[in-house]
């Protein structure tokens, strides 16, 4: 009867209703900005900037770890810097360094929560100088520490005890030709932790990839690798051109079931599952990218895609939950180094699970299609103030709602967690700041809730909080993750128009969902058409908790509006309207019914 019933949970997820909060559209001269694809970025030598000395403040929700001023933590997806231990100890992780520009002394900064979080530590774990952290528990209470060094390859370092003892360290170099493998995510399975897997990519063109993925597995607590340099089926130059740095996260494994996602701008997204702790593997595409197999020098009009910043999660069937971030990019042609361009001014986070169909670049083109199917998570939200809209943004190489975290917990609640732009308080320079968002799935309405903005207190205006890295042990809904916050939006190492600032990297207890969940108010409702499918005429009927201005939409599959018909105020209460389709030809349309600031979208087919 357990498996019937969540059988059913996964079937009805793919079924799911988005709730809505009124989008902020952006403005068209941003939404149309281009700009030159970043290139990927393991290292910084950059002339000296000037660094701004800050104070910044944090919530009595929030503990700080540690500082940095190096403060580009991933080129697109968040790795895996922070761990909740069964014991209830936590560990986080992150890239720091404080000697701009060259930050020679630059490594991992570790901390530890046993009760209390330690003291900022001073200096890096490894003995020479790495980035790009990515942490695991290793038997049965010791932990890893994958990073990449400059040129030599991994440095893996190990500890029997967490919190406790000296590290020991090992390189592990890439293949021969391909040696400096770079961006590293470390996971780690079997009962005691003892199986080590590592996805990471070379730092130069590999067997006709321009930047590989290798995998590579210890079955002996990184002691010995009897996977080394692997290039997995359906990761190979026939699939396509090419991977850039950070598109590929881990999720959690159930048992000797692995997976990671794969995403990118110019590259088909992807989920790849082992069975078998890493001794075979499936491919499942669910985006589909037509230019896959384009050369830089051939002009690509402007198409819509995935920015690359990417989160995967299995639930207890096995099943595959996947969010990422929406991307428009085009190409004029000149070459790899500067052909490829993107649209920072680009927003949607979008979700995609196992049982839905594949993903193509026509749904990806207008949110209101996504939403319609139930797969727009993320957007910017507008806060009510007609004055606060979107002004602009440094670049951090992906789109306005990214940086993607998601976790399941035991009662199968999916959790989502991101970095979105939001209005209001911009900074001095006319930006505005990036906060954490969430989102949950509920298991009894199959419905996703509204987004909360944890960063929306007054201990935060002012405040850019990027990075996030979300624990996926998940305990009564309690919600814990560390990212990075300043008082300066954007990167210095991404952005050579910010100056070098102080970060703090900062951990927070997010709550508990239950009592977010008990504080939601009543919203307006919009009831499925009847009939549906639709001869002639249809009735829609809604609920207003109160009087507001009603307009009815209707679009085709393709995001062309078909008819907009205003019905002015409407009063609370429960009203019926009638929809005239004589006109339309055959084929499925999704109409949205706006009220007041509230928009809901439901699909409608016609005969």
């Amino acid at each position: 009867m357990k498996k019937i019933t969540l059988l059913l949970l996964v079937f009805c997820i793919s079924l799911m209703v988005m709730a809505q909060q009124k989008r902020l559209e952006v403005p068209v001269s941003l939404k149309n900005k281009w700009v030159d694809a970043p290139v990927s970025i393991k290292d910084i030598f950059l002339p000296a900037k000037p660094m701004n000395q800050t104070t910044i403040s944090k919530s009595s929700m929030e503990d700080i770890l540690g500082s940095t001023v190096y403060d580009m933590q991933t080129n697109s997806s968040p790795s895996n810097h922070f761990y909740i231990h069964d014991d209830g100890t936590m560990a986080g992780v992150w890239t720091m360094g404080m000697v701009s520009s060259s930050f020679p002394e630059r490594g991992t900064g570790y901390n530890l929560y046993n009760g209390a979080w330690g003291t900022a530590p001073t200096a890096r774990i490894e003995t020479v100088r790495a980035g790009w952290p990515s942490y695991a528990p290793l038997g049965p209470t010791g932990e890893i520490v994958v990073t990449h060094t400059d040129v030599s390859g991994l440095a893996v370092c190990l500890r029997p005890v967490k919190g406790t003892g000296a590290w020991t360290q090992s390189i592990l170099a890439g293949p021969t030709g391909a040696v400096d493998i770079s961006w590293p995510r470390v996971l780690t399975t079997g009962v005691n932790h003892n199986s080590v897997h590592i996805i990471c990519n070379t730092w130069v063109a590999y067997q006709g990839l321009n930047l590989a993925i290798l995998y590579y597995r210890s079955l002996d607590g990184g002691v010995n690798w009897d996977k080394k340099h692997v290039i997995l089926p359906g990761m190979t130059s026939a699939d396509c051109l090419g991977f850039a740095g950070d598109e590929l996260a881990w999720a959690s494994p159930k048992g000797d079931t692995i997976a990671f996602a794969v995403a990118g701008e110019w590259i088909d997204g992807f989920v790849m599952k082992s069975f078998d702790n890493g001794n075979t593997w499936t491919k499942t595409v669910f985006f589909n990218n037509p230019y896959k197999l384009t050369p830089a020098t051939t002009v690509v009009p402007r198409f819509a895609c995935l920015d690359g910043s990417i989160a995967v999660e299995l639930d207890n069937l096995g099943k595959a939950h996947v969010a990422v971030g929406r991307m428009f990019a085009n190409c004029d042609g000149t070459g790899a180094t500067t052909g490829h361009k993107y649209y920072p001014g680009t927003d949607g986070l979008v979700y995609w699970n196992e049982n839905m169909p594949v993903i193509d670049t026509t749904r990806l083109l207008d949110l209101d299609t996504l939403d319609a199917h139930g797969q727009l998570l993320g957007y910017v939200v507008a806060n009510g103030n007609p004055n606060d809209t979107i002004i602009d943004f440094p670049a951090y190489g992906v789109g306005l709602s990214s940086f993607p975290q998601i976790s399941i917990d035991n009662k199968h609640s999916i959790f989502v967690i991101w970095s979105g732009l939001t209005v209001g308080n911009p900074n001095p320079d006319n930006l505005n700041y990036r906060h954490i968002w969430s989102r949950k799935f509920n298991v009894s309405t199959s419905t996703w809730s509204d987004m909360v903005d944890f960063n929306s207190g007054i201990m935060s205006l002012y405040q850019e909080f990027v990075y996030p890295s979300m624990a996926k042990k998940i305990v009564d809904g309690n919600l814990k993750f560390i990212y990075q916050t300043s008082t300066t939006p954007g990167s210095a190492v991404k952005d050579a128009t910010v100056a070098y600032h102080d970060n703090n990297i900062v951990s927070l207890n997010g709550g508990t969902w239950v009592g977010m969940d008990s504080r939601t108010t009543q919203k307006n409702s919009v009831m499925q058409n009847y009939p549906n499918p639709v001869k002639d005429y249809t009735h829609i009927r809604i609920t207003l908790t109160a009087s507001c201005e009603v307009t009815i939409s209707v679009s085709n599959v393709a995001g062309i509006s078909m008819m907009e018909i205003s019905k002015g105020i409407v009063g609370a209460g429960n009203h019926d309207f009638t929809l005239d389709a004589s006109h339309m030809a055959p084929g499925i349309y999704f109409y949205t019914v706006t009220m007041g600031s509230e928009k809901i979208t439901k699909k409608m087919i016609v005969q």
